[in-house]
């Protein structure tokens, strides 16, 4: 565990916010592997210092068990941290860091266990990806798993170390997150008439999209999750430059949690289609170049328990797990299923204090997590996982 907590100290120390290079990490964590005679392959990303990493442990010509990671972690400006975010503090049994539970733990647990898979003799080989940018676009993943589904032996399974208190997940939702952009028409507020405020439209389209959400928590739902039913929210909006000038643009950023199943596509249409048909047509009456713009951010695909059941049942038993689970959060599996590796989610610590000030992860769930990859070697020294 020492071990372990040493390296989760080095990882917690870079700033791998989505919006800053994360290549430091990656290159600390290749030359780690290399010192422990273990080759990994870096892919760099289109963005200037992000990269993924992929490693094997064990035969290289049989498909294995990936255990995945996100190397980047969400920002700590306008949180009230009593510590310092990047400097890993212990306390009470736990382990206080951005990052420490989501999900730098389930890093430094793989990474601690490394020698003991390289030494285990496996029938099937363990392979390390770390990803970037989950926390953004999942852009990380997307070319990742585009470069698996192009290999000819790509991963047998994955195990997404998201924090699950060390249960196994075989569903999670879909997340889906879009910008609007709301053009409008300029004048003095006294002309109010002659002009289109891009912020009153906007905000006449957020009506909208939270009568689809009230309407959406009757419809399809699977009482299996937390949250048994998709979900739309705002979470961002600008705009507007002064109180006496019809703002000329607006934009705001929103997100779909949708069940297994249900297209995030199928719910943007809807919103469009309200957008053209009836907030346009007005706006443009007054001003021509009145405009609603759609950008995607990220459209990551939810987590169907079909196909990863039967792995789920050979996990379960490695880390105490008594029945699978669902959770509403996105997670990066619906890439990795799309190209042909079974996924499953599981990994130390609680989802809830993910994103927040003071982040932790209880040193008992590193423990579990360790006895978890100790078993997992033990199984793949004597057969396929899968």
């Amino acid at each position: 565990m020492r071990a372990t907590i040493d390296i989760l100290s080095k990882l917690v120390a870079f700033d791998t916010v989505s919006s800053r290079p994360n290549l430091a990490l990656i290159e600390w964590v290749a030359d780690r592997l290399a010192g422990e005679g273990i080759d990994s392959w870096v892919q760099h990303g289109d963005q200037p210092g992000h990269a993924n990493l992929f490693a094997t442990i064990g035969p290289p010509d049989v498909p294995g068990v990936m255990l995945s990671g996100h190397s980047d972690v969400v920002p700590v400006e306008g949180q009230q941290w009593r510590t310092d975010p990047f400097v890993l503090t212990e306390a009470d049994g736990r382990l206080h860091g951005r990052g420490a539970v989501d999900m730098k733990g389930f890093i430094a647990c793989v990474l601690a266990h490394a020698p003991r898979f390289r030494d285990a003799g496996l029938k099937q080989p363990v392979h390390i990806a770390l990803s970037y940018n989950e926390e953004a676009d999942m852009h990380g993943m997307r070319i990742l798993a585009r470069h698996l589904a192009s290999v000819p032996l790509r991963p047998a399974a994955c195990v997404i170390g998201e924090p699950t208190s060390m249960q196994v997940v075989v569903a999670n939702k879909g997340a889906a997150i879009y910008r609007v952009r709301v053009r409008g028409h300029s004048v003095h507020s006294s002309l109010r008439d002659a002009g289109v405020s891009a912020v009153e439209a906007a905000a006449e389209l957020i009506g909208f999209i939270n009568r689809l959400g009230l309407a959406l928590r009757d419809a399809g739902r699977d009482e299996a999750f937390e949250f048994p039913h998709t979900s739309v929210h705002v979470g961002m909006i600008s705009g507007g430059t002064a109180h006496n000038i019809t703002a000329r643009d607006c934009e705001f950023v929103f997100e779909i949690r949708s069940l297994p199943g249900v297209s995030a596509a199928t719910l943007l249409e809807r919103i469009r289609d309200h957008a053209e048909s009836v907030l346009l047509p007005p706006m443009r009456a007054i001003a021509p170049e009145c405009a609603i713009s759609f950008e995607e951010i990220v459209d990551a695909p939810g987590l169907d328990e079909r196909g990863n059941r039967s792995l789920a049942q050979a996990l379960m038993p490695l880390c105490g797990c008594r029945a699978p689970r669902r959770v509403s959060f996105g997670t990066e599996a619906g890439f990795l299923v799309a190209a042909g590796v079974p996924t499953v989610v599981c990994g130390p610590g609680d989802i809830a204090i993910a994103h927040q000030p003071d982040e932790y992860v209880a040193i008992d769930q590193l423990d579990a997590c360790s006895r978890f990859l100790g078993a997992l070697t033990e199984r793949l020294r004597a057969s396929p996982l899968t």
